[in-house]
């Protein structure tokens, strides 16, 4: 994660977006935003997909 900007009151609010979907893999964007739309903090993380067993 990249902390862009501190928020020490109001709300924060994150919007979540696919970069990738894949058969295998996942990776997502998460953008954190305070209640001024500025951006406060932004995280990417990556998610093998399982099979069940």
């Amino acid at each position: 994660a990249n902390h862009l900007k501190g928020a020490t009151s109001g709300w924060v609010t994150g919007i979540t977006r696919p970069v990738h979907i894949g058969r295998t893999t996942q990776v997502w964007q998460i953008d954190l935003t305070n209640d001024a739309g500025e951006l406060t903090c932004v995280s990417r993380i990556t998610m093998a997909v399982l099979a069940p067993r």
